[in-house]
């Protein structure tokens, strides 16, 4: 404390029960600090001006965790984010929300999205399949949308075509090896070669309040 102004390293106490042990200048956070939240949540990185910029972790109340980037308080840049459900997703970052290319493992099916993101939506790239199969083509709203390839691993078969309104809606195979039953594509769930996209939700969990 200088003047009576948070200056250098030190610990305060809020009346609300959070609690930063950090560096301090010009009564701002600086540097590397640690911030604990009175509901569990805590933040242990870099500081600019009193906000979170460059590396830092921030660990959520529900077992959730982001391990990365940050800029102006948000993610920014490069981070991986661990769902409290097992998910988990490597990639860039634009102020809280996916964008840029990154990976999203889905922990129930251990299928995995590896592509393009766009403020948070998965847009185009591959969708691989914990049985080998893999869909690379375009998405809409965590779902194939728009022109795309099937590639099943155990036939080598390719199948090239489209989806419409989520529903699969022309396509023609290309063979390596003779072709199997034909799927139906537009009720995918019950198919054993394609199954049905994971029902995520990928917004980020809402953040403990502000530090």
């Amino acid at each position: 404390m200088k003047d009576n102004v948070p200056q250098g390293a030190g610990v305060a106490t809020y009346s609300n029960g959070d609690k930063f042990e950090g560096t301090y200048e010009n009564s701002k956070r600086s540097g590397r600090g640690k911030y604990t939240f009175k509901n569990g949540a805590s933040y242990d990185g870099m500081y600019q001006d009193g906000v979170k910029s460059g590396f830092g972790v921030m660990k959520y109340p529900d077992k959730s965790s982001y391990e990365g980037y940050w800029a102006q308080d948000k993610k920014n840049g490069s981070g991986r984010y661990k769902y409290a459900n097992g998910d988990m997703y490597h990639g860039e970052w634009k102020d809280d929300v996916k964008h840029g290319f990154g990976m999203y493992l889905f922990e129930e099916n251990m299928s995995q999205f590896e592509g393009n993101w766009d403020k948070g939506s998965f847009v185009d790239g591959q969708w691989l399949m914990a049985n080998g199969d893999v869909y690379q083509g375009t998405f809409s709203k965590g779902k194939p949308d728009g022109p795309g390839a099937f590639n099943f691993s155990a036939s080598k078969n390719t199948l090239e075509g489209k989806y419409e309104k989520g529903k699969w809606s022309s396509g023609d195979y290309i063979a390596n090896k003779p072709s199997p039953p034909l799927m139906d594509l537009n009720n995918m769930s019950a198919s054993p070669t394609v199954p049905a996209p994971p029902k995520i939700n990928f917004n980020i969990p809402r953040r403990p309040g502000r530090p």
